[in-house]
């Protein structure tokens, strides 16, 4: 029997996966299950493909399948560990990240994992004594130590959330997330010019980082700019070919909103919602009656001040929302 590494189209799929091709790696990773039908990696890279495209129920799909056939995977259980979590379901996420953990006491993946599942949950202390655990490990982890700062944060501990970031810069200091960290606690310490440095220096790392341009249109949105903000969104679109992202559809929508482009802010909060699950499909839902309800008064002439009623904007982009899963 050819071994999955050696199988052909799971070596295509994987590398269209790293070229973020997803919908072509699936089609691949289905080749080498028909030749493979036990092939327990290729349903999990599968599954690992349908994530990145917010196909989270067709994940989970794949990740017990997998799980099926390798009950104890850690691989596995993280990726379905993080899936659920961008479903919205912590909990049962977080035994998910348990169940690796006791599989293998060293995994870094499984308690970042529980750690940010319990952020969610609003369990900030926990999440601290989970990534003590974590750093005893490996204290120059970047990930652990970006989950430390985004939970001093939450704590709205921002000087030693800062240095938290800060540690990871020691170690790499073109650490896009870390710089991404310390302006969006800049954001919310309310200092905007700080924040927009730190994300201007990640354009000078690598200017097509889509991340800090839908930041640096967050900022410009919180400061009223909205026209600014738009251009930064616009310009993070041309990054994105044509790939779905919701933060930044999120920051699109809210700011066409502000800019009463009610017509093309509905149109993308439709496309939020034919490719989102769970919360955010049904915030979508919501923001889009909102936004037909604002159009109808345009039309008769009883707009109200948009900027004080029109739906919060995208939260700030996090660096250590889930870990990225592992292919």
């Amino acid at each position: 029997m050819v071994n999955v590494n050696e199988n052909s189209s799971y070596k295509r799929g994987q590398e269209l996966l790293d070229a973020g091709m997803y919908r072509e790696a699936v089609e691949q990773f289905d080749a080498a299950i028909r030749e493979q039908p036990d092939s327990w990696k290729a349903i999990n890279s599968k599954g690992f493909a349908f994530q990145k495209m917010s196909r989270y129920t067709d994940a989970v799909e794949c990740f017990d399948k997998a799980l099926e056939l390798n009950p104890k995977s850690v691989e596995v259980l993280n990726n379905k560990g993080v899936t659920l979590s961008m479903r919205g379901l912590y909990k049962e996420a977080m035994e998910c990240f348990e169940k690796a953990y006791q599989t293998d006491p060293t995994s870094l993946e499984a308690l970042n994992g529980k750690a940010i599942a319990l952020q969610h949950l609003f369990m900030f202390k926990e999440a601290l004594d989970v990534l003590e655990q974590a750093l005893k490990i490996d204290p120059k982890h970047a990930q652990t130590l970006l989950s430390v700062a985004v939970t001093l944060q939450k704590l709205k501990q921002y000087d030693r959330s800062i240095s938290f970031f800060k540690k990871v810069l020691m170690y790499d200091k073109t650490n896009v997330k870390a710089w991404n960290g310390i302006g969006v606690t800049y954001q919310l310490m309310g200092d905007n010019d700080s924040a927009l440095k730190c994300f201007t220096k990640i354009l000078n790392i690598n200017s097509s980082e889509i991340q800090a341009w839908i930041s640096i249109g967050f900022v410009y949105q919180k400061m009223f700019k909205f026209k600014d903000a738009l251009k930064c969104y616009k310009k993070a679109q041309t990054f994105v070919g044509g790939r779905y992202h919701h933060k930044l559809y999120d920051g699109l929508a809210s700011c066409l909103t502000k800019l009463s482009e009610f017509d093309q802010a509905i149109e993308v909060y439709k496309q939020i919602f034919q490719h989102e699950e769970g919360k955010k499909k049904w915030d979508a839902q919501r923001s889009m009656k909102f936004v037909n309800k604002l159009k109808r008064k345009k039309a008769i002439g009883i707009l109200p001040d948009i900027m004080a009623s029109a739906p919060e904007e995208a939260e700030p982009v996090e660096p250590a929302e889930a870990p990225e899963g592992e292919e």
